[in-house]
């Protein structure tokens, strides 16, 4: 694919006094990575100058997607310097002259993917970019356009994106105006949640989100070590996108007796299939004993997000998720049991990080607001009893993604997480080849992931 960048330029952030925001106790949990999505649509399309007009009229109303994130040394926690000394918005207009954007779809995984979205990280892993938000605009010769965003984490979970996204796109309808329900700002910050008066805590948040008190802590957090790159993820994980029909989908709740949801029917069948497709590539490497294998904790991973338990659907722009573990025998998983044993896993999990669950973990950070708090997922290696076995599903079902809309009559295609680095990953998609169907982006290993192409369409 020849892409073509025709100029690379930042949207300064508003010219609104300077201010100091620190995270939140939910974007403390969050990881620092950036997640990029490219959505492709069909011509005809809005002109690249209608687009940035719009871009930067919504931009003002959402201040964390043009602020700076700066690292303070413990125990103050890190914040986002929002106003006229934030980062702005990355912006890159690309053209692809040669071929339209049908030589291209279905949007699939593929090393190509890189030239259609903005920087993230460089060759040795650190962030390219000072911006937490970035956008590239890329034009095919059809006039079909492939816009690709890129958001640190820690500023704006799925929910957040999808509220700007169609902040954005309304404005694009409207000429450049911004929509009026949007508020000046978007609340957000630790100002924006609600703490109970006295705060309390119902659960036990150190161990659960945040590492105990007596836990050996990373070294090198704060000061200026913190741009340190990461470490080396293993280079032989390859992305495959799997597509399940709305019939295969309608198949596997139908195999569930219709007792579970779509999201839930879909986690469970690729927690078991993921599984099996691990053990089987591991007893083909002649690595462990069945018995032994048998016997090892499986756990699959959930993002929940809290607006429903809130009523903050838009209320909140930033992290307001959390994760829903289900933990079962690889035995049981993949021989003893059916899907209807994982679905029920999946669900009990999903739904023990409740309403009063949320609202503790803000009355912890209420109370805890002045400690240092280490997320879980930091843990030194030599302490992390993680499992290879262990799965993540983080579901774009419900956000909303798939009705965006910027005019004019250009038909969204196609939506496609960019490459995922870590192994285990699992992100669910709406589908736009049909009504009911989904696809899957899945990140492995390349040994399991060529099992998995046998069995995923499998329904035991």
């Amino acid at each position: 694919m020849d892409v073509q960048v025709q100029r690379s330029f930042t949207i300064p952030p508003p010219a609104t006094k300077s201010e100091e925001v620190p995270l939140t106790v939910f974007s403390l949990f969050m990881s620092s990575y950036y997640y990029t999505i490219l959505f492709a649509f069909t011509s005809p399309n809005p002109t690249n100058a209608a687009l940035l007009l719009a871009l930067t009229a919504t931009l003002p109303h959402f201040p964390l997607l043009t602020a700076r994130l700066t690292n303070k040394p413990p125990p103050r926690r890190p914040c986002f310097v929002t106003g006229d000394q934030g980062s702005g918005a990355l912006v890159v207009e690309a053209a692809v002259p040669a071929s339209p954007l049908s030589d291209h779809l279905p949007l699939v995984p593929s090393p190509e993917l890189v030239l259609l979205h903005p920087p993230v990280v460089d060759e040795q892993g650190a962030a390219a970019t000072p911006h937490l938000f970035g956008v590239q605009i890329t034009r095919f010769s059809c006039g079909g356009v492939v816009v690709a965003t890129s958001v640190q984490h820690q500023a704006a979970d799925g929910c957040s994106l999808s509220t700007f996204l169609h902040a954005w796109a309304g404005a694009v309808r409207a000429g450049g105006a911004v929509p009026r329900r949007l508020g000046h700002p978007v609340p957000y910050g630790p100002g924006a949640l609600a703490p109970r008066c006295p705060p309390r805590c119902e659960f036990e948040h150190r161990g659960a989100e945040f590492l105990p008190l007596s836990s050996p802590q990373p070294q090198n957090r704060g000061g200026d070590d913190d741009d340190a790159p990461p470490p080396k993820t293993e280079t032989t994980t390859t992305n495959m996108l799997l597509h399940y029909t709305g019939e295969f989908v309608a198949e596997l709740r139908a195999s569930v007796q219709d007792r579970h949801t779509a999201f839930e029917a879909v986690s469970a069948h690729l927690w078991r299939k993921v599984t099996a497709a691990r053990v089987c590539a591991a007893a083909g490497d002649g690595d462990g004993d069945d018995a032994d294998t048998a016997r090892t904790t499986s756990m699959v991973k959930v993002a929940v997000d809290g607006r429903r338990w809130l009523a903050r659907r838009e209320a909140v722009f930033g992290n307001l998720a959390l994760t829903a573990l289900s933990r079962t025998d690889v035995g049981k998983l993949v021989a003893n049991g059916g899907l209807a044993d994982a679905a029920a896993l999946v669900r009990a999990g999903v739904r023990a990080v409740d309403g009063r669950y949320f609202q503790s973990f803000i009355d912890f950070g209420a109370l805890h607001g002045d400690e240092e708090l280490v997320p879980i997922w930091e843990k030194p290696s030599a302490e992390t009893n993680s499992c290879f076995l262990d799965l993540e599903v983080d579901s774009w079902l419900q956000l909303g993604f798939d009705s965006l809309d910027f005019g004019l009559g250009g038909r969204l295609v196609g939506i496609l997480p960019a490459r995922i680095p870590l192994d285990g990953v699992v992100v669910l998609i709406p589908s736009m080849r049909e009504a009911g169907g989904i696809d899957v982006l899945v990140a492995l290993h390349e040994m399991p992931a060529r099992v998995l192409k046998d069995i995923a369409y499998t329904i035991d």
